[in-house]
Formats: structure tokens, C-alpha cells, sequence
């Protein structure tokens, strides 16, 4: 009778999954790895398509003076 409480426990904790894991779904990776899911997009950023959870592909917007790290 233990082993089997002792059992059914474990499945229990092993069928309740990882909680850390379905935090980190709505912040995937997208767009051939540029960009990144989002429930809204930051304003620095703009919708590039969707991921496959309904929230918004968002990706950086580029600005022509960030590609030049050395300042004047």
C-alpha cells in the first residue's frame, strides 16, 4: 500500500509539469531567430508576422546611427 502511495505521488509531481517552462512560451524566438514573440510589441519594435501562440513576431526597428558604436 505504500509503494503505491509512493507511486501516485510521484506521477502526480512528473504530470504537473514545469512551471518555469510555461513562462518562457510567450517569449520565443521568431523570425529565423531575429525577433521575438510578444503579447504587444514595444514601441522600439515592430510586427513582423505571428508566432504559432497568436501573439505578435516583434523585431527590433534599425537605426542607421546604432551601426556605428564609436562616438565622436
Amino acid at each position: 500500500m505504500r509503494i503505491l502511495l509512493l507511486l501516485f505521488t510521484i506521477f502526480l509531481l512528473l504530470y504537473q509539469g514545469s512551471p518555469v517552462r510555461s513562462d518562457l512560451d510567450a517569449d520565443r524566438i521568431c523570425g529565423y531567430g531575429t525577433a521575438r514573440c510578444r503579447r504587444n510589441c514595444k514601441k522600439e519594435e515592430f510586427k513582423i508576422g505571428r508566432c504559432p501562440n497568436t501573439y505578435p513576431c516583434c523585431l527590433k526597428k534599425w537605426n542607421a546611427n546604432s551601426s556605428n558604436p564609436v562616438k565622436y
